[in-house]
Parts: C-alpha cells; sequence; structure tokens
C-alpha cells in the first residue's frame, strides 16, 4: 500500500511539472526567451527524474535539489513575457512541495513549504504588484498547503499501518511462541508423569522383592522340611504346616496391600477425607489395623496437595503393616487458613532412624519427605527402639494447582 501511495504522488508530481511546462512552451513559442525557457524547463525535469537517487543517498542532496529547483522555478517566474502573465511558472513549487513532504519529517517539509511561499509571494509582487498579486498568492498559498497536508496526511497513514502490520506480526509470533511453550509443558508434564510411574514401579518391584518375594521362598523352604520329616519324624509335620499357613497369610496379606496400593481410591473425584476412610476400611479388612482418624477443619484442598498427603499416608501406615508390629495408629489431619498438619502415630517397636534395617524403609521415608518437600512443607521422624513411631508433616497453604512430581 505504502508504494502506491508513492506510485500516486509521483504521478500528481509530474502531472503539475507537466501542464506548467507544456503552458509555458505554448505561449513562449516563437518569442525572445523561448531556448531560455526550454534550457531551464529541461533542467528542471532532469533533476526532477533523478531525485528519487539523491534522496535515497543523503537528505543534504536533497536539501541541495530543493534549493536549485527553487531558483530555476523563480528564474522562470522572473522571465520577461511582454502581455502574456506568467504566474503558472509558481505552479512548479507544488510537485516540490509533494517532495519535500515525501523526503523529509513533516516539521523541515512544513519549513520547505514556508519558504517556496514566501519566494512565491515575493515574485508575484514584484512582477503584478498588490492589486494583481493577491490573488494569485492566496490561490498558490492553498495549492502547497494542501499538496503538503496530503503527503503529511498519507505518510501518518501509512506509518500506522506499518505500526499495525508490525504489531500484527509481533503478536503472531508470540501467539506461535507461546504455542511452542505450551507444546514444550506437556511435553514436560508427560515426562513427570512417566517419571511418577516409572518411580511406583520400581517402588512396587522393591516391594515384592523385600516382602513377598522373601515370604515365598520361606514358605517353599518350610515346604520342602515338612516333606522331610513326614519321612522321618511324622510328630513334627504337623508344627511345619502351622508355620507353611502363616507363611502363607502373611503373603496374602502382603499381596494384598500391594493391589491396594495399585488402586487405591480415587482422591480426585471423592477428595482425600474420602479416600483416607476407604483405605483405613480397608488396611482394617485386609491387614487387621485399627486406624483412628482425627481430622479438625475438613475442606477441599488443592488436587495436588491431596494426592501428595494421601501418599505420605498410605507410605506411612504400610511401613505400620509391615513393620511396626502393632494393631493400631492415629492418623491426625489439621486443616485451617495458614497451614496443614499430617501426624501418624504409632505404638510399635519403634527403629533408630539413623540406622534402618532395610533399603526399603529408607526409601518409603525419603519418598514421604520428598512429597512434603515439594508442596513447600516440613517432614519430621520421632522415633526409637521400644519407643512407637510419630511422622509429622507440616505444609502452607496452597492457592492453586501446581505439577505433580
Amino acid at each position: 500500500m505504502a508504494q502506491y501511495r508513492v506510485l500516486i504522488t509521483y504521478v500528481i508530481i509530474y502531472f503539475f511539472a507537466i501542464s506548467a511546462a507544456i503552458r509555458g512552451l505554448i505561449h513562449f513559442q516563437g518569442r525572445t526567451y523561448q531556448w531560455l525557457v526550454i534550457s531551464l524547463l529541461a533542467a528542471f525535469f532532469l533533476l526532477l527524474v533523478i531525485e528519487p537517487w539523491l534522496s535515497r543517498r543523503s537528505w543534504w542532496y536533497t536539501h541541495f535539489y530543493l534549493a536549485v529547483q527553487t531558483a530555476i522555478t523563480a528564474a522562470l517566474l522572473l522571465i520577461p513575457s511582454g502581455s502574456i502573465v506568467t504566474d503558472y511558472f509558481a505552479v512548479l513549487f507544488i510537485p516540490l512541495t509533494l517532495q519535500a513532504m515525501r523526503v523529509f519529517p513533516p516539521r523541515i517539509g512544513f519549513r520547505w513549504i514556508i519558504f517556496f511561499m514566501a519566494i512565491m509571494v515575493i515574485l508575484m509582487l514584484y512582477r503584478f504588484g498588490w492589486s494583481e498579486g493577491v490573488p494569485f498568492i492566496l490561490t498558490y498559498t492553498v495549492a502547497y498547503l494542501f499538496a503538503g497536508s496530503y503527503v503529511a496526511f498519507m505518510r501518518q497513514a501509512d506509518t500506522a499501518r506499518e505500526e499495525a502490520e508490525a504489531a500484527r506480526q509481533e503478536s503472531q509470533a508470540l501467539f506461535t511462541e507461546l504455542q511452542g511453550a505450551h507444546r514444550q509443558l506437556q511435553a514436560y508434564t508427560a515426562q513427570a508423569e512417566e517419571l511418577a510411574a516409572a518411580k511406583e514401579r520400581n517402588h512396587l518391584a522393591r516391594e515384592l522383592h523385600d516382602s513377598v518375594t522373601q515370604t515365598i521362598f520361606s514358605i517353599t523352604l518350610t515346604a520342602k522340611s515338612a516333606r522331610m520329616l513326614l519321612a522321618r519324624d511324622p510328630g513334627q509335620v504337623a508344627a511345619q504346616l502351622d508355620h507353611l499357613q502363616e507363611l502363607a497369610q502373611s503373603a496374602l496379606a502382603e499381596m494384598r496391600a500391594l493391589i491396594f496400593e495399585l488402586r487405591p481410591p480415587t482422591v480426585e473425584e471423592e477428595g482425600l477425607i474420602s479416600a483416607l476412610r476407604k483405605h483405613v476400611a480397608a488396611l482394617k479388612s485386609q491387614a487387621g489395623l485399627e486406624v483412628d482418624l482425627q481430622i479438625e477443619g475438613e475442606r477441599r484442598l488443592p488436587g495436588i496437595q491431596e494426592r501428595r498427603l494421601f501418599r505420605i499416608i498410605q507410605e506411612a501406615l504400610n511401613n505400620v503393616v509391615k513393620y511396626a508390629q502393632t494393631g493400631s495408629a492415629v492418623v491426625t489431619l489439621i486443616m485451617d487458613d495458614k497451614r496443614v498438619l499430617l501426624e501418624i502415630e504409632d505404638k510399635g517397636i519403634g527403629f533408630d532412624p539413623t540406622a534402618l534395617k532395610t533399603d526399603q524403609t529408607k526409601m518409603g521415608l525419603a519418598s514421604m519427605r520428598e512429597r512434603a518437600e515439594m508442596m513447600g512443607g516440613t517432614f519430621q521422624v520421632d522415633s526409637h527402639p521400644g519407643g512407637g513411631t510419630r511422622i509429622r508433616v507440616e505444609i502452607p497453604q496452597a492457592t492453586g494447582e501446581e505439577s505433580d512430581g
């Protein structure tokens, strides 16, 4: 669009220049100063043709160009014409006005227009006097100002259009960048979910290896021992069978606990409190663990907090079932406007947190600590041999969702 407007401007420039030249050549044909007029007009048009090249090189070239063109126009207006009124050469200031406004900023362009007007006023008064010169002065003044305002308005419109296009392109680039960031975030989220799933699989694999696999191996040894005693000392077989039954029941309980861990209640759908009540009921029926669930300030928390708190409680109660050698535990959950306080306590055999016997217990505590810290909270374990165990988690209230870990 800007190139189209430049083309229109140059069409207007050449229209006024050619019309003034044709009129001048007609009226000076066969007269004394004919060849002088032709020479001056030839010089004017030669400079008019090379003006675009001058403007691209430097503003100073354009200033010099306009000064020379002004001198040529003034010389044409001063040529004696006898009875012919040669005011029409003042029309040549119109293409100069258009060029000045096209090349320079409006402030400089209008200075050139004022200069053209001053030269025109002086020459009109010199040639025609006040009575005849004033109408010419008013006519050409309006023409110069109109031509300058036209170019200034067109340039302003083109600038606004270019700025709008630049803003649109920038917005499009930003939108594309945001789409890329969104896709990258989705990829990171998928990777995080895969990593979380891998951690859970590794956790279950360790559970199977450290608990169920060992129990099944003991079952195998006990069955072989009972088979050997059946031939040597049948009286001892009953005791071996009782032990075999205990091992089988233990393996069954451990498998049920692992299956329940694989398919826990849906925290997102039911909420933390409802999921905890179902989990506590399942532990009682499957593992015989009595859990006293104490809740203060019951409310829904952000989904990520509920999921992580549930996993912490689940891991802690599983440890009670496996290692505490007790049939009861207390879970206290206090929720207020500023914090969430969670405590899981049992009166079992306890342990020394600095000298754990199994890697699995270490990893379970590390997993609980990691989840608490991911919520910006604190994790504390108080336990000693023979004194039971108390796990304390305190986190600040969250205001929104964040990616799971």
